[in-house]
């Protein structure tokens, strides 16, 4: 395990190994989820996965730069698929290398008017991925008028589709 800075200042109450915030992501083959995460995005987990009695794996986590994400197997006809956002140094080759690895395209990664190049995949279980490049630093009314300007021109596309 990996020790983490944040351990030494962090409440009591909290586990040392995560955020306040921690995403969880239960999906049938939850485990192709959990290699395709290591494959695509470099991820680690923190310790064995655990298993149930069955065989089916009660909970994983997994370090992904300096954030955790959970997995759970789920009960079922409960499965909860994940939105995740994800900071990366090259948000085009890490596209390419989750297109690889089998997931489909949402939209290809592009300049965004908030200052990010960004764009997104699905994996085989469902889970939608989107990847991040910063480019710039925005201020909030740059990116109020980058996004008044947005929604005029999706308005405008509208219009000539329609």
């Amino acid at each position: 395990m990996r020790h983490d800075r944040r351990e030494e200042t962090m409440p009591q109450w909290q586990s040392p190994r995560r955020a306040t915030v921690t995403p969880v992501i239960m999906v049938k083959d939850v485990m192709k989820t959990i290699e395709f995460a290591k494959d695509v995005f470099d991820g680690e987990l923190v310790d064995p996965p655990l298993m149930r009695s069955n065989g089916e794996l009660w909970n994983a986590e997994m370090r992904i730069g300096d954030s955790t994400i959970m997995f759970n197997a789920p009960p079922t006809g409960h499965e909860i698929r994940g939105f995740i956002y994800v900071h990366v140094p090259d948000a085009d080759a890490t596209s390419k290398k989750a297109l690889d690895a089998g997931a489909q395209p949402v939209m290809e990664p592009s300049e965004q008017f908030y200052g990010e190049y960004d764009g997104g995949f699905q994996d085989g279980q469902g889970n939608i991925w989107w990847v991040s490049t910063h480019r710039q630093v925005l201020s909030p009314e740059e990116i109020e008028k980058g996004a008044r300007a947005f929604e005029e021109k999706m308005a405008d596309m509208q219009k000539q589709s329609g």
